[in-house]
């Protein structure tokens, strides 16, 4: 199987990797949420091979309109099988990918599991709010004490987009083809980080092409 990367992903992944490489362990496991076509993954496993990974991915039916899904890459119901063709099926620290539903309660296969990092890319915006919140009660279940989560994507602070008027115009684009769809504040999700479970924002970090990447801590007792 030959999968084909997205452009975005490929251009982005590579300073996400060298963030996130300043803040790992010598060792641990990961959790990546919404793993895509793999195209962080396979830079991350081979990158941190003292990781072991775990990818995920929202099944979707194959039928439904482009309004109703957010992910990049292929819309039918092998996504699994995609991101195992550059994830297990090449390296020794990934396991198979799958399915996550954010927005909703994590599955028992992930709840059985305690997770060092969590990483998540150009989600949030692309997703209905419950996606949000879904994050981080999750987040806050599975992460070890004082593990990290790390959120990359476009983000407005107090209320405003930074940069010129490139994100104003790309939210406005993604309303126009979900309403529930947005550039969220970076407030409004410190706010739900700190509501569930007790994640607290540790930094923001400036990105390429005007984008954040956002590393919280997990502080609290579980709370699932």
């Amino acid at each position: 199987m030959t999968t084909v990367h997205h452009p975005s992903a490929l251009r982005n992944r590579v300073p996400i990797a060298d963030e996130v490489g300043k803040q790992l362990l010598e060792s641990g496991a990961a959790l990546e949420i919404a793993s895509g076509t793999g195209a962080h993954l396979e830079l991350f496993a081979e990158r941190f091979p003292n990781y072991s990974w775990q990818p995920t991915e929202y099944l979707v039916s194959p039928d439904l309109e482009a309004t109703d899904l957010g992910r990049i890459g292929t819309r039918s119901l092998d996504i699994l099988e995609t991101i195992d063709s550059v994830g297990s099926s090449q390296f020794p620290n990934v396991k198979p990918a799958v399915g996550l539903d954010v927005s909703k309660t994590f599955p028992d296969n992930i709840l059985s599991q305690k997770f060092d990092l969590i990483v998540l890319a150009n989600v949030l915006h692309i997703s209905p709010i419950e996606c949000t919140h879904g994050l981080m009660v999750g987040a806050g279940a599975v992460l070890k004490d004082n593990a990290l989560l790390c959120v990359y994507g476009p983000f407005k602070l107090n209320g405003e987009f930074t940069g010129d008027r490139g994100n104003e115009r790309f939210d406005q684009s993604l309303k126009e083809r979900n309403p529930a769809w947005g550039i969220r504040d970076v407030e409004y999700v410190e706010e739900c980080a700190q509501t569930n479970c007790g994640l607290e924002l540790l930094g923001r970090v400036d990105m390429p092409a005007n984008n954040f990447l956002l590393w919280f801590r997990k502080t609290a007792a579980d709370c699932l």
